[in-house]
Protein backbone atom coordinates (compact mmCIF):
# COMPACT_ATOMS: atom_id res chain seq x y z
CA UNK A 1 0.00 0.00 0.00
CA UNK A 2 2.78 2.76 0.76
CA UNK A 3 4.53 1.69 -2.45
CA UNK A 4 1.01 2.76 -4.43
CA UNK A 5 1.35 5.87 -2.57
CA UNK A 6 5.02 6.60 -3.63
CA UNK A 7 4.03 6.04 -6.72
CA UNK A 8 0.72 8.42 -6.79
CA UNK A 9 3.04 11.39 -4.96
CA UNK A 10 5.63 10.92 -7.49
CA UNK A 11 3.39 11.54 -10.44
CA UNK A 12 1.37 13.92 -9.03
CA UNK A 13 4.25 15.94 -7.62
CA UNK A 14 5.12 17.45 -11.08
CA UNK A 15 1.81 19.11 -11.39
CA UNK A 16 1.53 20.28 -7.25
CA UNK A 17 5.29 22.33 -8.39
CA UNK A 18 4.49 23.35 -12.03
CA UNK A 19 2.87 26.26 -10.96
CA UNK A 20 5.98 27.45 -7.73
CA UNK A 21 8.38 26.82 -10.10
CA UNK A 22 9.40 29.61 -12.70
CA UNK A 23 12.53 27.56 -14.53
CA UNK A 24 11.02 24.29 -15.94
CA UNK A 25 15.11 22.83 -15.39
CA UNK A 26 14.41 23.86 -11.59
CA UNK A 27 11.41 21.69 -11.42
CA UNK A 28 12.72 19.11 -13.11
CA UNK A 29 15.96 18.35 -11.08
CA UNK A 30 13.88 18.85 -8.07
CA UNK A 31 11.34 16.76 -8.91
CA UNK A 32 14.15 13.89 -9.75
CA UNK A 33 15.85 14.11 -6.59
CA UNK A 34 12.31 13.70 -4.68
CA UNK A 35 11.37 11.06 -6.82
CA UNK A 36 14.74 9.30 -6.48
CA UNK A 37 15.29 9.69 -2.75
CA UNK A 38 11.93 8.30 -2.27
CA UNK A 39 12.16 5.23 -4.66
CA UNK A 40 15.19 4.65 -3.25
CA UNK A 41 13.76 4.59 0.13
CA UNK A 42 11.37 1.78 -0.83
CA UNK A 43 13.83 -0.27 -2.38
CA UNK A 44 15.92 -0.18 0.52
CA UNK A 45 12.53 -0.87 2.78
CA UNK A 46 11.86 -3.97 0.38
CA UNK A 47 15.17 -5.58 1.20
CA UNK A 48 15.19 -5.19 4.55
CA UNK A 49 11.46 -6.58 4.79
CA UNK A 50 12.35 -9.93 5.77
CA UNK A 51 15.56 -10.06 8.41
CA UNK A 52 15.41 -13.60 9.19
CA UNK A 53 14.99 -15.14 5.71
CA UNK A 54 17.71 -17.16 3.29
CA UNK A 55 18.66 -14.02 1.59
CA UNK A 56 22.01 -13.20 1.31
CA UNK A 57 21.86 -10.02 3.23
CA UNK A 58 19.88 -11.28 6.20
CA UNK A 59 20.78 -12.14 9.51
CA UNK A 60 22.58 -15.19 10.61
CA UNK A 61 20.50 -16.54 13.34
CA UNK A 62 22.74 -19.98 13.80
CA UNK A 63 26.01 -18.16 13.30
CA UNK A 64 24.81 -15.75 16.08
CA UNK A 65 23.58 -18.63 18.28
CA UNK A 66 26.77 -20.64 18.01
CA UNK A 67 28.84 -17.62 18.62
CA UNK A 68 26.68 -16.87 22.04
CA UNK A 69 27.26 -20.34 23.13
CA UNK A 70 30.97 -20.44 22.34
CA UNK A 71 31.06 -17.59 24.30
CA UNK A 72 29.37 -18.80 27.14
CA UNK A 73 31.41 -22.02 27.04
CA UNK A 74 34.60 -20.00 26.54
CA UNK A 75 33.63 -18.17 30.17
CA UNK A 76 32.92 -21.27 31.96
CA UNK A 77 36.46 -22.78 30.96
CA UNK A 78 37.62 -19.53 31.55
CA UNK A 79 36.23 -19.47 35.10
CA UNK A 80 35.46 -22.94 35.91
CA UNK A 81 38.03 -25.10 34.23
CA UNK A 82 37.69 -27.56 30.60
CA UNK A 83 36.15 -30.58 33.08
CA UNK A 84 33.27 -27.65 33.51
CA UNK A 85 32.69 -27.37 29.65
CA UNK A 86 32.33 -31.15 28.67
CA UNK A 87 30.04 -31.74 31.49
CA UNK A 88 27.76 -28.58 30.09
CA UNK A 89 28.66 -29.53 26.57
CA UNK A 90 27.14 -33.27 27.57
CA UNK A 91 24.10 -32.48 29.44
CA UNK A 92 22.89 -29.66 26.26
CA UNK A 93 23.47 -32.77 24.33
CA UNK A 94 21.74 -35.36 26.58
CA UNK A 95 18.49 -32.57 27.01
CA UNK A 96 18.67 -31.59 22.95
CA UNK A 97 18.36 -35.70 22.05
CA UNK A 98 15.74 -36.02 24.79
CA UNK A 99 13.17 -33.63 23.76
CA UNK A 100 14.23 -34.38 20.05
CA UNK A 101 15.48 -31.43 19.09
CA UNK A 102 18.85 -31.83 18.02
CA UNK A 103 17.40 -34.69 15.37
CA UNK A 104 15.06 -31.94 13.48
CA UNK A 105 18.52 -29.23 13.63
CA UNK A 106 20.05 -32.08 12.14
CA UNK A 107 17.11 -33.03 9.33
CA UNK A 108 16.64 -29.55 8.56
CA UNK A 109 20.45 -27.99 8.52
CA UNK A 110 22.72 -28.28 5.04
CA UNK A 111 25.89 -30.82 5.80
CA UNK A 112 27.65 -27.98 6.24
CA UNK A 113 26.10 -27.12 9.44
CA UNK A 114 25.75 -30.79 10.30
CA UNK A 115 29.33 -30.98 10.90
CA UNK A 116 29.61 -27.33 12.99
CA UNK A 117 26.82 -28.73 15.35
CA UNK A 118 28.51 -32.19 15.38
CA UNK A 119 31.63 -30.09 16.86
CA UNK A 120 29.44 -28.07 19.19
CA UNK A 121 28.13 -31.00 20.84
CA UNK A 122 30.72 -33.74 20.42
CA UNK A 123 28.50 -35.96 18.87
Amino acid sequence: MARTFIFIYSYALPFALADSMIQPVGAMLVIFFITYGFLGLEFVAMELDDPFGDDPNDFDNLGMARVAIEDIYYNIHKNDGAKSVEILRKQVARNLEEEGALNSVRNNLTDDFKDCIADIYDI
